[in-house]
């Protein structure tokens, strides 16, 4: 026996380690939300591009897409455009796309959208290495005084790449520097500080390259703030040449490189390009297969979710059985309620999802007594059981049919759900109902009528339980759980809850 208890045990163990993997790993690795109410934000960026187009000319517009490794998720990318074919054009750095067309007059207009989530994007460590190295430039003169001027204190103040990036930056923002005066010939707009910003890193044999951000809030329209960047071996390091500040904040994303602008047309005049981005809220459950579907994730390709609709209405009735099941073991085994069965009370609790819970105990109330009363008036005609039972379950029919009708007169809808109850179930009830009555007596009948009624409620309210519901479906791997403690009842030999204060009479001291 010791050896069967330690079997159970092991193979309890087992599946409650395989159940509760599977469901961390969905939750943690395909980020799987564990609520259905979860949501989201989700960033919408809209791009507008419109151009007056030259009469009789073909029409090129090459726009800058943000890249593939950003570090948010792309969920969807989508181009409107009237009369114009779009192409995508993988660079090195790089995406960009092209709208073209044959013939086009007057004003022109075509929109890109791209969704994003704030998701962290796996792709974005893999990003593509840069160049560590970068050719001096030839300078004369007085320019090449002025850099060996400035980078002489850069080098004295700065110990890596990073703080070499910096330093520089503050001393061309230093307004009362002559050299870098001399350099930026008195203009400290922002091009210019990238432009002597580049070349004095360029000198320090450090490459460098521009960056065009976007900050996602919502908003007016916003133009991309230019930013620089370095690599410096193992990452890259991200620079505001304004302020000095180091690290791309969490609020931006990298739209472009390069000191190219965001769009050119060719065939057409006064290009104009307005960026926008909203902020909106969607279910974490669809954000989830979303991201799964476009990375092609058979995690999810596994699951339920990819079963038609109408299937998954009928697994997540099929999925919350054993949940019943689970508490009418414990009410049984563990509380010692009595009930017709085991399954009984489950079916009656699924049967409650059409006639709701009082209408359903009124029904099954109702038409058990009737039945009740059949079949104490068959057992003095001496009737074969397979006959009684043919009987009773026919008048079972006509009952519900009388009260379906009945409703339907009297407006009552409920009463046509009637029709869904479980008639065999109500059949068997009635028998048990009945033997029960004849070996132990009426009132032994009525309390396990009455608790098979509170264990198919509690099972209905279980298995119906939106939260539960939605818990068990999207995580399967809790139905493991679930055998296991049914695998750990099963030798359970102790008194049930009932039975204590059954017999707490028994174990009371003596005066």
């Amino acid at each position: 026996m010791k050896g069967v208890k330690a079997h159970v045990r092991l193979i309890a163990a087992a599946l409650l380690v395989v159940g509760a993997v599977t469901t961390l790993w969905q939750i943690f690795a395909l980020n799987i939300p564990v609520s259905a109410e979860t949501t989201e934000p989700v960033w919408v960026i809209d791009t507008k591009i419109s151009f007056q187009a030259r009469s009789n000319s073909p029409v090129k517009v090459q726009m800058y897409l943000p890249p593939s490794w950003s570090k948010f998720i792309t969920l969807d990318e989508s181009f409107v455009a009237r009369n114009y074919g779009v192409n995508v054009d993988q660079m090195e750095h790089n995406r960009r796309a092209v709208w073209s067309a044959r013939r086009a007059e007057g004003s022109q207009q075509m929109f890109y959208r791209l969704m994003l989530t704030q998701r962290s994007n796996a792709r974005f460590s893999g990003e593509e290495p840069g160049p560590q190295f970068s050719e001096s430039p030839k300078l004369e003169g007085a320019e090449k005084v002025a850099v060996e001027a400035l980078l002489k204190p850069i080098r004295e103040h700065s110990a890596d790449i990073e703080t070499f990036i910096r330093e520089a930056i503050k001393l061309l923002n230093d307004t009362d520097n002559d050299n870098a005066r001399l350099l930026l010939r008195n203009d400290y707009s922002e091009r210019s500080r990238t432009r002597v910003l580049e070349l004095l890193l360029a000198s320090a044999h450090i490459p460098v390259e521009q960056v065009h951000t976007l900050r996602l809030i919502s908003g007016s329209s916003q133009t991309p703030e230019l930013w620089v960047r370095s690599y410096n071996g193992q990452r890259w390091l991200y620079f505001n040449p304004a302020t000095g500040e180091e690290g791309l904040p969490e609020d931006r994303i990298v739209w472009w490189t390069g000191s190219d602008p965001i769009a050119k047309v060719e065939g057409g005049y006064r290009l104009d390009v307005e960026i926008s981005a909203n902020q909106r809220t969607v279910n974490s459950i669809s954000l989830a297969q979303s991201i799964a579907e476009s990375r092609d994730d058979n995690g999810w390709a596994m699951s339920m979710y990819s079963l038609p609709l109408q299937s998954q209405h009928t697994f997540e009735i099929i999925v919350m059985i054993p949940v019943g099941v689970m508490l009418i073991l414990l009410l049984r085994n563990i509380i010692g309620i009595e009930t017709l069965g085991t399954f009984t009370p489950v079916l009656i609790g699924l049967a409650f999802r059409e006639t709701q819970v009082l209408w359903g105990i009124f029904l099954f109330t109702f038409i058990s007594a009737l039945g009740l009363g059949l079949r104490s008036y068959l057992e003095h005609l001496h009737l074969q059981l397979l006959s009684r039972l043919s009987v009773v379950l026919t008048f079972v029919v006509i009952v519900m049919a009388l009260i379906a009708v009945l409703g339907h007169k009297l407006g009552l809808d409920r009463g046509l759900s009637i029709a869904l109850f479980p008639m065999v179930i109500l059949t068997m009830s009635i028998e048990r109902l009945s033997i029960v009555w004849e070996e132990r007596g009426g009132m032994h009948s009525i309390k396990v009528g009455i608790g098979t009624l509170f264990a198919a409620t509690l099972a209905h309210l279980m298995m119906s339980y939106p939260p539960w519901v939605y818990f068990v479906f999207t995580f399967p791997g809790t139905l493991l759980v679930f055998m296991a403690l049914m695998l750990a009842l099963g030798h359970y030999r102790g008194y049930r809850l009932m039975e204590l204060f059954r017999f707490k009479d028994m174990v009371r001291e003596p005066d």
